[in-house]
């Protein structure tokens, strides 16, 4: 449920889908591996005019390069060894409906050709036949990589990209979605109380906090195997999650993250606090970085602009 919450970020990917949904373009979904990407193609289909027929998923890069045409097109009987009967593809599985190719970026390149054809053409060619059939498909595609990026290595067609990108949406990671992570854990451990017959009512605050300031490179799948985790080791009458739970490694990891917390008066505001906090950071990584902003910004995740910007901001300069 990558769907859930009240952050800007969220708000814009949720006006995107509602947009895409309306019309009847190809959809090329880019964002970071974990993000939710098939549950936004879902989302797309399901509010769209084609809601009535199939949703058909493909992961590109979990096929044998030699069985994607057959999978994608499918064959008649005597194809290939082990071709016994005919087959349908995935894309007349999909016809009338929506196909979501997830991982594009892994189609082999002699199949981009052949997709490149299909789309032009709305017309497939099953492995092994002369006849061609006509499929009337929505093709929705998802990429952890940049497209544009495999495009000028020359690993990915220039003109299927342009085919695909139609309406692009930009899937936003965890981390610009910090706000949202108490409701998916909290829906998350709901989802897990329930399949496995406990009645937790929710997370020590110190525990929620420390789920809030973690790193999560995996985003929504990370933290939703991190919450069943925990679920897991919760005791039948536990209704509260608190840090004993936590295997030993986090319970280490929860004590460092407590005591790297600057000493910040509690006399001053929320906002005067914050900006303590987030001077004090930045001076001390740009210390532990010998003033190398470039290392700096890549430490603290965010650009060599927006470092720039901060350090004017908060008049942090380098020592004489």
């Amino acid at each position: 449920m990558g769907l859930l919450g009240k952050s800007e970020k969220l708000i814009e990917l949720l006006q995107s889908i509602d947009a895409a949904a309306r019309c009847d373009v190809r959809i090329l979904l880019e964002g970071e591996s974990g993000t939710g990407k098939e549950l936004v193609a879902r989302a797309v289909h399901q509010l769209s005019s084609r809601s009535e027929n199939k949703f058909v998923a493909i992961d590109c890069g979990a096929i044998q390069p030699n069985l994607v045409e057959s999978e994608l097109f499918g064959h008649i009987k005597g194809a290939f060894t082990g071709a016994a009967i005919d087959r349908k593809g995935l894309f007349e599985e999909a016809n009338g409906g929506t196909l979501f190719m997830d991982e594009i970026n892994n189609l082999p390149v002699d199949m981009q050709a052949k997709l490149l054809r299909v789309l032009q053409d709305e017309e497939i060619r099953p492995v092994g036949s002369n006849h061609t059939r006509k499929v009337n498909v929505r093709i929705i595609t998802a990429s952890s990589s940049s497209i544009q990026k495999l495009v000028a290595e020359n690993k990915f067609r220039e003109d299927l990209f342009y085919r695909l990108n139609v309406y692009p949406i930009y899937v936003p990671p965890l981390k610009e979605r910090i706000e949202d992570i108490p409701l998916l854990a909290d829906h998350f451990l709901k989802k897990f109380s329930l399949e496995q017959n406990k009645e937790i009512e929710g997370f020590h605050e110190e525990v929620l906090d420390f789920i809030k300031q973690r790193r999560w490179a995996g985003n929504i799948r990370e933290l939703e195997n991190f919450i069943e985790r925990l679920v897991t080791l919760t005791t039948k009458n536990q209704k509260i999650i608190d840090r004993k739970i936590l295997p030993l490694e986090l319970q280490k990891e929860l004590k460092k993250s407590k005591k790297d917390l600057p000493n910040i008066p509690a006399t001053k505001s929320l906002n005067e606090s914050l900006t303590d906090y987030e001077e004090e950071l930045i001076r001390t990584t740009l210390k532990n970085c010998n003033w190398n902003q470039s290392k700096a910004a890549q430490i603290l995740n965010i650009s060599e602009h927006d470092i720039r910007y901060k350090m004017a901001k908060l008049k942090i300069k380098r020592p004489n």
